[in-house]
């Protein structure tokens, strides 16, 4: 099975997976949520070697781990979010150094991403008790990572870099929704919208790189 064939696949999981939020139990949900990443995982094993696939493997194995515990042990899940954002952070590094520029950097997209992470934090701050920490430790980090994804834009393809740089605003989209619904105020039809944004952003970031890796070591996408 192709690459490719397995990313159909995990679309077809996230959309019934979203819809059963609204019929399953709580088990079955934590456990039709954690079949999903291992799609992802599978789709990155069955491409052709290529630099760097550990590294998209790696964020992926801890974003899964972190899906798994943070209903559990939420600083847990914290981790390994956190772990899964810096080996992202460490792929588009790698994925940006090792290709010329040929764009202007986005120096006002990183300004509105600053403007945008400091105002949440501090309508969040008050809110955080002895989670203001790591909360902020991972505001950073997750930052960091969007940052060095929009940097790719001048580095990158542009059909690459718009899925890889849509992904991550995704994920800095779930979190924000998540740290407001668990921290601030409850939010309606919370997991439907936690969800969809995580599980779009795993996906649109794994088809950006295999992109990435396609136009540069030839087809990886089929």
């Amino acid at each position: 099975m192709t690459a490719s064939s397995i990313l159909r696949i995990y679309l077809v999981a996230c959309a019934a997976y979203l819809a059963g939020l609204f019929v399953l139990p709580d088990t079955a949900q934590l456990i039709f949520k954690a079949l999903l990443l291992p799609l992802l995982m599978a789709a990155v094993w069955r491409s052709p070697t290529w630099p760097d696939k550990a590294l998209l493997l790696g964020a992926l194995f801890f974003s899964w781990v972190g899906d798994v515990v943070i209903g559990f042990q939420f600083i847990l899940g914290l981790v390994a979010f956190l772990l899964a954002h810096l080996l992202y952070i460490a792929l588009f590094h790698r994925a940006v150094t090792s290709r010329a520029k040929t764009k202007p950097y986005p120096w006002m997209a990183w300004a509105l991403l600053g403007v945008y992470l400091i105002g949440f934090v501090i309508v969040l701050l008050p809110h955080l008790g002895a989670l203001k920490i790591p909360v902020i430790l991972y505001s950073l980090i997750i930052g960091a990572m969007l940052a060095m994804a929009l940097r790719g834009r001048s580095h990158w393809p542009a059909s690459a870099w718009v899925w890889i740089a849509g992904g991550a605003l995704s994920f800095v989209l779930s979190d924000s929704l998540l740290a407001w619904n668990k921290f601030y105020a409850p939010l309606p039809l919370s997991a439907l919208w936690i969800m969809s944004t995580y599980l779009f952003a795993q996906y649109a970031i794994v088809r950006g790189v295999l992109g990435i890796e396609s136009s540069t070591n030839g087809p990886v996408l089929e």
